[in-house]
């Protein structure tokens, strides 16, 4: 885990939205010793609520800094049933188009992940199902992609094509792994999500 890295991200955004912790802490409804603490990486834990309003202060997802938090990994790499080591999922990064990305109004693009099977078992037959409810601000070309065999300790990229709404603003996806029988795999876990900024060409 690292709090030093979050809380280096929190003052970047806060430079870059030229906000003050004092105006931060106003428009949070968060006490400034609570954001104090957090710049200052003094914080060992916060609860899911601080850290979406935190967020939604710095205009970016709550999953981004947790990905940070816990040094770019899934905020969980639980497996996929308690004491199941068989399957387990690491998030490695953001291959293509990451957190708050610029993308032109009705374009489509090319998003990519990697992700590193952390379990003991070869995943086999999965693919990559998108999981936003219609209408979805970012709307995939396809609802899902295969997922390539991927045997235990070893990396994959898996990319998906998207396109942008017509209106300006934040667009998401939200994505997850489902097995050969049609399971959602890894259910506790946050899943792989596309954020982008849709700007005017």
């Amino acid at each position: 885990m690292s709090a030093l890295d979050l809380a280096e991200y929190l003052r970047l955004r806060l430079r870059a939205l030229r906000m003050t912790t004092t105006e931060a802490a106003k428009r949070s409804g968060i006490s400034r010793q609570t954001w104090h603490k957090m710049l200052r990486a003094e914080i060992g834990e916060a609860r899911l609520s601080t850290v979406i309003q935190i967020a939604d202060t710095l205009e970016t997802h709550p999953l981004s800094m947790l990905r940070i938090f816990f040094n770019g990994r899934e905020v969980s790499q639980a497996a996929h049933r308690d004491g199941d080591i068989r399957f387990v999922s690491g998030f490695v990064g953001d291959v293509t188009f990451p957190d708050n990305s610029p993308v032109v109004v009705g374009k489509t693009f090319e998003k990519t992940w990697e992700i590193a099977n952390l379990g003991t078992e070869a995943w086999v037959g999965w693919h990559l199902q998108c999981q936003s409810e219609p209408p979805s601000t970012l709307q995939p070309v396809s609802d899902g992609i295969p997922i390539p065999a991927t045997q235990p300790g070893e990396q994959v990229r898996l990319s998906v094509q998207l396109r942008a709404p017509n209106v300006q603003g934040v667009a998401i996806s939200h994505w997850k792994c489902v097995n050969a029988a049609g399971e959602i795999m890894f259910p506790r876990q946050a899943g792989l999500y596309c954020m982008v900024n849709v700007v005017k060409a």
